[in-house]
């Protein structure tokens, strides 16, 4: 379906409803047309600066969903009701986008899935870096067998918010019941569909889970309370192929960002990115009759890139796209957390 303009619906009104508002103005076919989210201060704020009409502020998800004047849905909340909102998405009808990771547990990624089949909507699952220069141009290396046979895949993703200099703050994150897990949830997830997208599906997965910091205080009551997710995840792994994995993951990492890296061992050559460099490719190989080492940085050009959600309003106008995770994506990428919780709880290999 082609559209002169897609009225879009904004479900969470935080950072990351205001970071896929800013990308969503640089897609000229595009509007925020109405707008949803529990905090009513929020939604009077936003909607005054967007200029919408009262009818058009939402506090109500099932509200904004139904509307029939919204084309499609842009959901940024807490883990915890993403299934509540897909699962009324699909119901309706309504194409989504939602933030990762699909849900907080096993039983709601089946339930979502066997609605899915029997209502199949367009969706769209936000992991991200799929989206970045260097993912899509290593995508293209191995495709094209630049690095021979895949034989292992390495990748940690690193910061240090949670370390316990900073003192932060008890958040939903650290809540098992509204977040399902912590950092593997959180940004784990991530390290998983890079995986998935560069080398195929998990078959095994052997995981360790750890919480440094198990106490945090509440600002709302200025009482400690029990953290009760993880904050450290590692885990091995054979993909298809009989590729190895390693990962782990941990905001306890002094002195990094945003330090998300992933390096793929071919037998002709290795390749190393990292999201703080997103227009680079570092690439090593041996050539020649010597097979002498040659290394050599590329420099991408990010215009040529097609931005995730510019890719998303693709897909509604009937484009295929090989980069878009849809809720198949979401599902695979939920059945390797829990394989990897299993794991760790009782130290037991998985097979996926």
């Amino acid at each position: 379906m082609n559209k002169d303009i897609w009225n879009v619906g904004i479900i969470g009104l935080g950072g990351i409803g205001d970071y896929h508002m800013n990308h969503l103005s640089r897609i000229a076919n595009t509007r925020v047309a109405a707008i949803c989210d529990v905090n009513t201060k929020a939604v009077q704020e936003v909607g005054d600066r967007l200029n919408l009409s009262a009818e058009k502020r939402y506090c109500d998800y099932k509200a904004i969903i139904a509307d029939t004047d919204v084309d499609f849905i842009i959901s940024g909340v807490s883990n915890k009701f993403h299934y509540d909102i897909l699962k009324y998405a699909i119901e309706c009808g309504k194409p989504i986008f939602s933030e990762k990771p699909f849900t907080r547990t096993m039983e709601e990624a089946d339930e979502l899935l066997r609605l899915y089949e029997k209502n199949p909507i367009p969706c769209m699952i936000g992991f991200s870096y799929r989206y970045r220069p260097c993912f899509q141009y290593v995508k293209q290396l191995v495709e094209q067998g630049t690095l021979g046979r895949i034989r292992h895949i390495a990748a940690h993703y690193l910061q240090e918010e949670n370390a316990p200099m900073f003192n932060k703050e008890y958040t939903w994150r650290f809540n098992k019941e509204m977040a399902g897990s912590g950092i593997l949830a959180d940004i784990g997830s991530h390290m998983v569909d890079a995986a998935r997208f560069f080398v195929g599906e998990f078959t095994q997965v052997a995981g360790m889970m750890s919480t440094f910091i198990d106490h945090r205080t509440d600002p709302r009551t200025n009482q400690l309370v029990k953290v009760d997710v993880d904050d450290f995840t590692g885990f091995q792994c054979v993909l298809e192929g009989g590729v190895m994995g390693t990962f782990y993951t941990h905001k306890n990492a002094i002195g990094t960002k945003n330090q998300f890296q992933v390096t793929l061992f071919g037998d002709l050559g290795t390749v190393r990115i990292s999201v703080e460099q997103p227009n680079e490719v570092h690439l090593t190989v041996r050539e020649g009759e010597k097979l002498e080492l040659t290394e050599k940085v590329i420099h991408l050009d990010e215009k040529t890139m097609k931005p995730m959600l510019q890719d998303f309003v693709d897909y509604l106008e009937q484009a295929n796209s090989p980069l878009l995770p849809t809720i198949i994506d979401g599902y695979r990428n939920q059945q390797v957390l829990q394989a990897i919780i299993d794991s760790a709880k009782d130290g037991v290999t998985r097979t996926i």
